[in-house]
């Protein structure tokens, strides 16, 4: 099958034993979503048509993580042997690809696809054999050094394991950004050796062999310090969820949604919100939630995956929502838990109600019809049905299979009709 281009390669073979984690270190989460998605989804939005990751330790859970993905193909790293061996495992899948070839790593999930576009852009401007998308941070240890000439020219990359005492007060890094010109990629990763301090191959070597043979390598300071951190730590991680979040909240704020206090509020980067919803502080939104416009979430709501809320909907204070849909004008103000519901539209879900959604193996559904009114207290025990603008009276217990019909008005333990008085 022919390569669609440009090629994203993205190294995850690593084990990243700093997290001291069973799990692939590139599958940890920021926000929800796994680091290396990022990654995918910077390079897509930059152009890359194919993307191969290159996997290694715990290569089966990338597989499952990326499952289903049409763009996405794998290369396997059997050893550790060096970024540049990493890369190099790739080029079997790659045979024929005239297309520009950029180079990632997937633990680096702050990656916007706004600058990895300019580099592919600039590459083919410059006709470069390599670009390298470059940052200057206010501490760049654990980073390599970019060296250039008096003209500012690039000369080459230093690792800091390898730097000398003046290289390691370069504050311009090697992200690991990198755009190739394929056949000068696989000339250069045929050349490079192990002479370095961890005698592996290293693909920061490749530019500076390609210099050597009188290509075009051209180094540009285009990525923020925040594009570049890489999380090698669960501290990382944590920083980087903590960048992300601002970044979620600060789109959804340009897209016409009010956050009253974006330091306590929570928005997982699947997330979807309308307009002129207002989400109130120590709220916590999981999962693929879509919430729809006019809404009023919170104080102190969790919206958990799985959960669609139609236009106008109020989730109020201390009230979970899990796998439910609720539809438009419905609303449920404190203290209750909508777990595996179908809730209609203009119905009122009074403080403390409650859907038994679990029976202690299986979770079952609840569907509440339009306009009913479900009071305090009250427990609906799934799976059961809540016809609309029925009445389900506050502490009262809707056992499973006893659905409530349309007009109902229920009372009691077990739930029971009540007549009205004709008078």
């Amino acid at each position: 099958m022919a390569i669609e281009g440009p090629v994203a390669i993205i190294l995850a073979a690593g084990q990243g034993k700093r997290m001291k984690s069973d799990r692939a270190k590139v599958l940890h989460e920021v926000c929800g979503r796994p680091m290396i998605s990022y990654v995918v989804d910077a390079a897509r939005g930059a152009g890359a048509k194919t993307i191969v990751v290159v996997v290694g330790y715990a290569a089966d859970q990338l597989y499952a993580a990326l499952d289903g993905e049409p763009d996405i193909r794998f290369a396997v790293q059997e050893e550790q042997l060096g970024t540049g061996h990493a890369v190099k495992v790739c080029r079997p899948l790659l045979e024929g690809c005239e297309e520009p070839i950029m180079v990632l790593v997937g633990d680096e999930p702050l990656l916007r696809p706004e600058p990895l576009a300019d580099l592919l852009d600039r590459q083919r401007k410059e006709q470069a054999a390599c670009l390298l998308g470059t940052a200057e941070v206010a501490d760049p240890m654990g980073f390599g050094r970019i060296l250039r000439d008096s003209a500012g020219r690039f000369l080459r990359i230093v690792e800091e394991r390898d730097c000398t005492p003046e290289e390691k007060a370069i504050r311009e890094v090697n992200p690991s950004c990198y755009v190739f010109e394929p056949a000068a990629l696989w000339d250069a990763l045929d050349r490079i050796g192990t002479s370095n301090a961890q005698g592996e191959y290293y693909l920061t070597d490749a530019p500076e062999e390609l210099l050597r043979s009188g290509q075009k390598v051209v180094a540009l300071n285009v990525l923020s310090a925040d594009d570049i951190l890489g999380v090698n730590t669960r501290q990382h991680l944590a920083q980087a969820g903590a960048i992300m979040q601002a970044r979620i909240q600060d789109h959804w704020m340009t897209e016409g949604v009010s956050i009253v206090d974006p330091p306590n509020t929570y928005i997982d980067g699947r997330a979807t919100i309308g307009r002129d919803t207002v989400v109130y502080p120590f709220s916590v939104i999981t999962g693929d939630v879509k919430i729809g416009s006019h809404c009023k979430i919170g104080p102190f709501a969790h919206i958990r995956p799985g959960t669609t809320l139609a236009e106008g909907v109020e989730i109020g204070a201390f009230v979970e929502v899990n796998r439910s849909t609720i539809e438009t004008g419905s609303y449920a103000r404190h203290l209750a838990y909508l777990g595996d519901a179908r809730v209609g539209s203009n119905v009122n879900i009074g403080c403390g109600a409650i859907t038994a959604n679990f029976d202690g193996v299986h979770k079952h559904p609840t569907v509440i019809g339009d306009g009913a009114r479900i009071g305090s207290n009250s427990v609906m025990v799934a799976p059961v049905e809540i016809g609309a603008g029925a009445v389900v009276g506050a502490g009262t217990v809707v056992t499973k299979g006893d659905d409530v019909p349309a007009g109902a008005t229920v009372v009691g333990v077990p739930a029971r009709p009540i007549s009205k008085s004709t008078g």
